[in-house]
């Protein structure tokens, strides 16, 4: 999900010396997005049940790499899991509504309510000023949303479960990574032009295979893709950088349960949803070899 790092800041901006950061108090944190400094982060809640109606779902809010506030907004949450920004304004996936607070107020100032329509809207990803585009797991394809008329539509092509999605601006892309047909560790990434109507949801050559959950855009060619490997008392994790012009990935082994990742371009560091140890990794880019 989420924005991209350009090389040339990379290699033109200073590095400040991090060490990894470690969140804890979070509730079965799934997805996280950097906002002027600090982090808000999706929190399933008390169970995990993806698709409950339990209205103990929260946003948090982590400041100085600590815990500020657990819900940050007054509003009933079930499962949130995706998080963009467009202004000021957050989004938020849950369940079958894609809601939009505003950080300032801490009110909510939209909510599209696809009952009936969609089952599962898992991760989001901004495209521009007014749209954003959103899967949906268990319908196995992802909708492009305009969030100032409500009016969505959905992209052609199926992926079984598909979860993290990213546009990139530069090559008019939306990029998707899947967790596989029973959630079996199949999942593959895929790609479509998003403003080509003819353009299905394919597979990208050389893809890696696992339970695939959060996808950035390092930069213009390279994808980092989270990968769970199994869903059932995983071990350890994956990352995957998957280089789109050599249709190549390498991997980077790290620890269990990496959800819905999102990248800190102020800090050069990555942030990692630790779903199942109820935390969120903040990890230096550098550290990674990225």
């Amino acid at each position: 999900m989420k924005k991209y790092i350009p090389i040339l800041s990379l290699l033109f901006t200073p590095f400040v010396t991090q060490a990894q950061q470690t969140v804890t108090g979070l509730a079965l944190p799934e997805s996280a997005v950097a906002y002027k400094g600090g982090y808000f982060v999706s929190d399933i809640g008390a169970k995990l049940d993806a698709a409950a109606k339990d209205g103990d779902g929260a946003i948090s809010y982590i400041n100085g790499g600590k815990l500020e506030v657990f819900r940050y907004f007054d509003d009933t949450l079930n499962a949130p899991k995706g998080l963009d920004i467009i202004g000021d304004i957050l989004y938020v996936a849950d369940i079958d509504h894609l809601k939009g607070y505003d950080i300032t107020s801490r009110k909510k100032v939209f909510d599209l309510n696809l009952e009936g329509k969609a089952t599962l809207l898992n991760d989001l990803s901004r495209v521009d000023d007014s749209s954003l585009v959103v899967t949906d797991s268990f319908r196995d394809h992802a909708l492009l949303v305009n969030v100032h008329t409500g009016g969505w539509s959905v992209l052609k092509g199926e992926m079984k479960v598909p979860n993290g999605i990213v546009y990139n601006a530069h090559n008019d892309e939306v990029y998707v990574c899947s967790m596989g047909a029973n959630l079996d560790g199949t999942g593959k990434l895929f790609a479509k032009k998003l403003h080509d109507d003819n353009a299905a949801f394919e597979p990208l050559e050389g893809s890696p295979a696992g339970v695939l959950d959060g996808i950035v855009l390092l930069d213009d060619h390279r994808l980092l893709v989270s990968d769970w490997i199994k869903i059932k008392d995983p071990a350890t994790g994956n990352l995957f950088v998957y280089d789109l012009d050599k249709k190549q990935y390498t991997t980077i082994t790290m620890e269990r349960a990496p959800a819905d990742i999102a990248l800190d371009a102020r800090k050069h560091s990555l942030l990692v949803p630790q779903l199942l140890d109820n935390r969120l990794a903040i990890i230096p880019l550098k550290k990674l070899g990225l």
